[in-house]
């Protein structure tokens, strides 16, 4: 069985940050993406592997970044060159019931504030805002339409303000996170419901090479949290849209589908573009919850994620770099 380290994403990936290609001036003809699952705190994984390919000097490797929810917000740090700040926040200020508290919405406040969660991270840093909304790298945050129930790729952001709301409208989680984000008249909630893990639409954005990273280890299941939680979830959708209600139903099915057919193609490197590697944790690895508090938990999911990067894409990249 061929390595992960061997995918042609893997490849494209070793060789532009070998030879420093900088988007807007690429040789190589490629159209290359990012694109993050993300899943409220367990968006900690992710965060972590953009964190080692940040320090791997990966960051002017992709062309286009593509997150749902959690995702959005890692895709923005790594974009902004604040990636390894983002990991430590998850590990550190949001590991706290001051950022996660249940409780929070029976005052009908979010459980989570994702408002909190980009001031931390990006705090009040110009140069990274500059470089989200240069447009050299574009950021795609996915969220599900209300009226639609279908996922909509907002893009194309020019001011703080509109990447911000964009992000907003990604990781609004039904219910627990309070009422759906309105932009230019359209109402958004969480796009991890249509897209959990959105390759689709990075292909749809002409991408050639993606390389996917997935927050839930193999071998566990998306699932729900409760019994309860799942009615007070779909009650709030029903009063949005009742077609919501049936997307939130199919989410587990779809993703299984999703993942598997994933999976599928990290394995085929022979196959034509798009070429599509998935990076995964591995099986028994623990899962870090959607509404986890405990910095230890956290701090390993981050680790993971950064030692799986690193395997696949920091060691090989030094095997493969000629001699100097």
């Amino acid at each position: 069985m061929s390595s992960p380290s061997q995918h042609p994403v893997a490849q494209v990936l070793r060789e532009r940050a070998d030879a420093g290609s900088q988007p807007g001036a690429r040789q190589d003809g490629h159209r290359v993406a990012l694109v993050l699952e993300g899943g409220g705190m367990r968006g900690v994984v992710s965060a972590g592997m953009v964190a080692a390919l940040e320090r791997l000097g990966m960051r002017d490797a992709f062309d286009l970044i593509v997150g749902s929810s959690a995702g959005a917000i890692n895709g923005m740090a790594l974009l902004s060159g604040v990636a390894r700040r983002a990991a430590d926040a998850y590990c550190g200020p949001l590991a706290s019931r001051s950022f996660v508290n249940p409780l929070r919405v029976l005052r009908g406040k979010p459980v989570i504030d994702v408002n909190d969660v980009l001031a931390i991270v990006t705090a009040e840093d110009t140069a990274g805002h500059d470089r989200v909304t240069s447009g050299d790298v574009a950021l795609h945050c996915i969220a599900t339409d209300v009226e639609t129930a279908a996922g909509v790729d907002l893009h194309g952001m020019r001011t703080q303000e509109e990447v911000w709301a964009a992000i907003l409208a990604s990781s609004r989680m039904p219910w627990a996170g309070g009422p759906p984000v309105e932009i230019a008249g359209h109402r958004y909630v969480d796009g991890g419901l249509v897209a959990p893990v959105p390759v689709g639409d990075a292909i749809a954005a002409g991408a050639t090479h993606v390389l996917a990273l997935q927050t839930r280890p193999f071998g566990v299941p998306r699932k729900s949290a409760s019994r309860i939680g799942d009615r007070l979830i779909e009650r709030h959708l029903r009063g949005l849209n009742p077609a919501l209600v049936t997307v939130y139903r199919e989410r587990v099915a779809k993703y299984e589908e999703l993942v598997t057919e994933l999976a599928r193609r990290s394995l085929d490197h022979s196959a034509a573009p798009p070429h599509v590697l998935g990076l995964r944790p591995a099986a028994e690895t623990p899962c870090v919850g959607q509404l986890e508090r405990n910095p230890v938990v956290l701090t390993a999911g981050a680790t993971d994620g950064e030692r799986l990067v690193e395997a696949v894409l920091g060691a090989a990249s030094r095997e493969a770099s000629p001699a100097r």
